[in-house]
């Protein structure tokens, strides 16, 4: 439930290893960061000392998120899943909860980090929506060539967008695995644009790095597509965050879109050559 409305889908979790720490250690996986990261809130409690934690870390190597937070180079704190390995996440500090020192081996989901598009440059990112699973691949072999419809995307600072046609024209959207509620968000003028004039409007407030932000939605006017692909009917939002509306013009973006439009299908992200394909 969020704001007391029910979605079974609200983000995409991944397992991961972090050397031998205990535990049920889980990442949110984010296309919408550049950047992958460790919460130092989150893993502390697993470590004697901050002193002990922070041997792993170089404060030298500051930077600070759109949203200020102070992040710092890591060495020593790999994040491992399936067969991949991030070597150097960054450590974000004020981020993530503490884990009870009772509950440091407990089964329960522990959530520790970010995982961002960074380590997807040049590779093939499938996601199978349907069976919860995807994979990472050097290059778009023939098995997928033959069954995937491709379109031309764009691809800056590790972000991939893609272009969704409605009633003619073109929008581009970021897409964001951890905006995973919003088929589109956007700003208040091409919202208008894209829904039923008179509509009744929901509102959803969403934590976002720690912030709650309003978002207002409504039933979308005529039909979208991927190409020529019919993605499923739903709604578009708008928020008047001036951080998530900054973000947008910074990435030269109409809008972002999540994995809602996408649920029922494969997809297949081919950042070296910035196409994107769903599978048929």
């Amino acid at each position: 439930m969020i704001a007391g409305k029910p979605f079974d889908k609200v983000a995409i979790l991944v397992p991961v290893k972090i050397n031998d720490l205990p535990g049920n250690l889980v990442t949110q996986f984010d296309l919408g960061s550049g950047t992958t990261f460790l919460y130092e809130d989150a893993i502390k409690n697993y470590f004697a000392s901050r002193k002990q934690l922070y041997a792993q870390v170089d404060t030298t190597q500051r930077g600070t998120t759109d949203a200020g937070y102070v992040h710092y180079a890591t060495h020593g704190l790999p994040f491992a899943f399936g067969g991949a390995v991030i070597s150097f996440p960054r450590l974000m500090t004020r981020q993530g909860e503490p884990v009870p020192l009772d509950s440091l081996r407990s089964p329960s989901p522990k959530p520790v980090g970010t995982i961002g598009a960074d380590f997807l440059d040049r590779k093939v990112l499938v996601i199978d929506y349907p069976q919860q699973r995807m994979c990472v691949l050097d290059s778009v072999d023939a098995y997928w060539r033959a069954r995937t419809t491709f379109v031309a995307g764009r691809v800056k600072d590790s972000r991939f967008s893609i272009p969704i046609t409605v009633n003619h024209r073109v929008y581009w959207a970021l897409f964001d695995t951890g905006a995973s509620l919003f088929p589109l968000s956007t700003d208040y003028a091409t919202w208008q644009q894209l829904v039923l004039p008179g509509a009744v409007v929901d509102t959803l407030k969403v934590n976002s790095w720690g912030e709650k932000v309003p978002f207002y939605g409504a039933p979308m006017q005529h039909e979208a597509y991927l190409g020529k692909v019919r993605l499923p009917k739903s709604k578009a939002w708008f928020t008047r965050s001036q951080r998530h509306l900054d973000f947008n013009k910074s990435e030269r973006v109409d809008a972002l879109t999540g994995n809602v439009f996408f649920l029922e299908n494969i997809v297949v992200l081919d950042f070296a050559h910035a196409r994107f394909g769903v599978v048929n």
